[in-house]
């Protein structure tokens, strides 16, 4: 990773290193998880539509909803090492809670098995940085607080293929963008992503009777994807390179209570892993590997449209 020469390097540099292509590891995961992503681009291209079904009309009153989420987001970043020098393999960590806010809307057609969705989330705060400071081949450990600034944006659009008055399987496609501002003590460093993903979703209202349904309802989703593009740069080093592009997969669960007609609470949590490879050299620095785990936190309110 890029570092000032007089911060004594928190990046190691590695101007006599041929720069890594992404790990065995990383190829293995992206030959698993191809063929999956195929099927289920393939399964929202051909089944069959339910048009005719008298649930769409339920599921899309239920559905049309304006949200706000308040919560937290757990960041636990590793940062691999390319020089060889630590113990364990591991450069830098980064990891702590930071607040967030989200804002949703989704919508459902009723006469068509359509369902669209987009998000916005900020998440702000501080981690805790853990690693060390570079010189040549020397390392001193090293931690101090990090200043986080996310931005996390989304788009999907779903094909309702099977429902019933009290559930609904929903394949979907969905496109994100991925913006971290990493406020290191020497330094500003920015990442970002774009990536799509292809998933799951499964919808459970309770019914109180066969006329109307119950106050709470329940989601589950899945979804994996590979990343379409990946950056880094830190302008006060002059430092500006694409990151190697991996795979990805989110798991998500939400549980939600009607308060009246129009208005709705939840409570939910979605788990997101995702990764970059090496960067190539530049004035003799390099931005290493790492992963990333994150898992947000949020209590919701709803207005139904």
């Amino acid at each position: 990773m890029p570092t000032p020469p007089q911060a004594a390097s928190r990046k190691p540099q590695a101007a006599s290193r041929k720069p890594l292509t992404d790990s065995a590891s990383a190829q293995k995961f992206k030959q698993f998880i191809g063929p999956r992503v195929a099927i289920l681009g393939s399964l929202l291209l051909l089944a069959t539509p339910l048009a005719a079904q008298p649930n769409h009309n339920v599921w899309a009153a239920h559905n049309r909803t304006i949200t706000v989420n308040l919560g937290a987001l757990r960041q636990d970043y590793t940062e691999n090492d390319p020089t060889g020098l630590t113990p364990d393999g591991t450069l830098d960590t980064e990891r702590g809670t930071l607040n967030s806010v989200e804002f949703g809307a989704r919508w459902q057609a009723e006469s068509l098995p359509l369902l669209l969705q987009a998000t916005a989330r900020r998440s702000n705060g501080g981690t805790h940085y853990g690693g060390y400071l570079q010189s040549g081949n020397l390392l001193t450990p090293y931690s101090a607080t990090t200043g986080n600034v996310m931005l996390d944006y989304a788009v999907r659009a779903g094909l309702p293929i099977a429902q019933g008055a009290s559930w609904q399987w929903v394949p979907f496609v969905e496109f994100q963008q991925h913006r971290w501002q990493r406020g290191l003590a020497q330094y500003t460093e920015n990442f970002s992503h774009t990536a799509g993903l292809a998933g799951l979703q499964a919808q459970w209202r309770q019914r109180a009777d066969s006329e109307a349904a119950g106050p709470w309802s329940f989601e589950l989703e899945g979804a994996v994807g590979q990343m379409l593009s990946a950056n880094m740069d830190a302008a006060s080093l002059g430092f500006d390179q694409t990151l190697g592009k991996r795979g990805l997969w989110q798991l998500g669960a939400t549980l939600g209570y009607d308060l009246a007609p129009q208005w709705c609470i939840s409570a939910g949590a979605i788990v997101r892993r995702f990764g970059y490879g090496q960067s190539a050299e530049q004035a003799g620095m390099v931005e290493p590997s790492g992963h990333t785990l994150q898992t947000t936190f949020g209590i919701g309110l709803g207005w139904r449209y």
